[in-house]
């Protein structure tokens, strides 16, 4: 989609490599950003807690930012 992106002549940055996630954001015709975001499967493991409580990544990621 980045690729894609960039040869439509679509305002776009990134892909940030979140550890767990990777992001690369569209400026839209109305102005606003979009996300979107991939998961890095090679980053995360059976025992990540990504896959037991998300609520807890959210918040430790929020805490740090």
């Amino acid at each position: 989609m980045f690729e894609k992106g960039n040869k439509n002549n679509i305002e776009t940055r990134g892909i940030s490599d979140h550890g767990f996630i990777s992001s690369a954001y569209f400026r839209d015709l109305n102005g606003y950003v979009v996300e979107l975001t991939a998961r890095n499967i090679d980053k995360t493991d059976s025992k990540d807690v990504l896959k037991h409580n998300p609520h807890k990544i959210l918040e430790d990621w929020m805490s740090k930012n």
